[in-house]
């Protein structure tokens, strides 16, 4: 096995730093009881998988890479979590499951349509129809409607805590470069 591919890099490092923050944020906001409640539904204001997810998927090898996919992170959640809203509002209209299988098929669509329009890399695309079916078909009710705007705010925290530890990261590691030379 070639040891240079199976080390742990700086990109790793990062990720995981950027992971950890999310997650504590998230720990310490429910330990604080810091969520919002809605009827007998307790939701993260800050959900830790959504905001991990944005890290795992955002980390680049530079600030500016970082940047450009954390914007494409957040317009993809924003298109996935808004169709899903309409799907939501239509379904708590209509009533019938049968109807929201329609309106899940059809939100897909619509969601990569809306993502492809917004030119974004088109596996993002399909990650935004995953945000509409979580947003759609996760919860009942409007539950639904709060739990795709703390997905969008978790996700944004996410790719801020992923550009502020990529630009960290690669700040020290120059100051450190510079120092040696």
């Amino acid at each position: 096995m070639d040891e240079k591919k199976t080390r742990i890099t700086a990109l790793d490092i990062r990720i995981v730093l950027a992971v950890a923050v999310c997650y504590l944020t998230s720990t310490a906001l429910k330990q604080e009881g810091v969520v919002f409640v809605w009827g007998e539904r307790q939701l993260d204001i800050i959900q830790g998988m959504t905001a991990c997810a944005a890290c795992l998927l955002c980390c680049q090898d530079t600030t500016a890479i970082s940047w450009k996919s954390g914007i494409n992170r957040i317009i993809i959640t924003a298109i996935g979590g808004l169709t899903g809203v309409c799907a939501v509002l239509a379904d708590q209209a209509v009533g019938n499951p049968w109807f929201m299988v329609v309106l899940v098929a059809l939100g897909v669509l619509l969601t990569l349509f809306f993502c492809k329009a917004a030119k974004v890399p088109y596996i993002n695309a399909r990650i935004g129809a995953l945000t509409f079916i979580l947003v759609s078909c996760n919860l009942t009710g409007t539950t639904r409607i709060l739990y795709a705007g703390f997905r969008l705010l978790s996700t944004m925290y996410g790719v801020l805590v992923t550009i502020a530890v990529t630009w960290l990261c690669t700040r020290l590691s120059a100051v450190r470069q510079s120092r040696a030379q």
